[in-house]
């Protein structure tokens, strides 16, 4: 088993955040802050970010999913609430498909169940070619301002060099195992319990349309439209974001 890099806040009940592409668990350093320490807040680096080795260049996101509930069952974490930001949620997605009864709720933060369309897996592919021919800074360095819906926000610059010091094998090998992971739809359809989807009015990579349409399928949606941000909400409306996350991981451990 890969032992992940782990770090806890707090005590008692416990939610877990999982950080997006290409970022690590310092991601959620402002946004943990906000919480009581009453609550329990688990951040990760998903295996090849951070402090976490690499897996290998060929996995899928089940893969990295039977990865990070196996640290969890490690550690004795069996009720555990997961949000996680862009591919964050898609290995969110993976766990609870592997193990739903391990939790009594789970998030998808800026993310998505469905699966690539074909013109994005082209653009995924298009991104492989491009650090192949220019290499991977040329790529991590430019990557994040798009992403914000203030370009000019001060974080930007936090939140690129966290980027940049990512490997080739690790933004090359997520890029493939995201462009061909599966339909996620079935999971939202089958868990019964509360799920929550925060969504980027702005943001787009994942029309609002599709995350209002993913909404309707869930028998205990709990939707947050965030109509000025794009994909970066948990960086620039901290406050905001931190609250709606707090509140559904009570309600689900209380």
């Amino acid at each position: 088993m890969i032992d992940l890099a782990f770090h806890n806040e707090g005590t008692g009940k416990a939610v877990l955040l999982i950080h997006g592409f290409p970022m690590n668990s310092d991601i959620w350093d402002k946004f943990i802050e906000t919480f009581p320490s009453s609550l329990r807040t688990v951040t990760i680096d998903l295996p090849g970010f951070g402090k976490s080795p690499m897996l290998g260049e060929s996995f899928t996101l089940d893969d990295i999913a039977e990865i990070v509930i196996e640290n969890l069952e490690q550690r004795g974490l069996t009720e555990i609430v997961p949000i996680g930001h862009s591919l964050g949620g898609y290995v969110v997605l993976g766990m609870v498909n592997k193990k739903p009864s391990l939790f009594p709720g789970f998030g998808l933060f800026h993310s998505t169940a469905f699966p690539d369309s074909q013109e994005k897996k082209e653009s995924r592919n298009k991104v492989i070619e491009f650090i192949d021919r220019n290499g991977v800074l040329a790529f991590t360095s430019n990557f994040i301002p798009p992403l914000f819906s203030n370009p000019s926000h001060p974080d930007v610059p936090f939140v690129r060099e966290m980027n940049m010091k990512t490997d080739k094998a690790t933004v090359v090998s997520y890029t493939k195992a995201m462009r061909d992971r599966p339909d996620r739809s079935d999971v939202l359809r089958k868990f019964k319990k509360p799920i929550l989807l925060i969504a980027g009015g702005k943001d787009p990579g994942i029309p609002l349309a599709s995350i209002q349409e993913q909404a309707n399928s869930i028998q205990f949606p709990v939707l947050k439209i965030l109509p000025e941000q794009s994909h970066m909400g948990l960086i620039e409306d901290v406050q905001t974001t931190s609250a709606i996350v707090y509140d559904f991981a009570m309600k689900c451990l209380s």
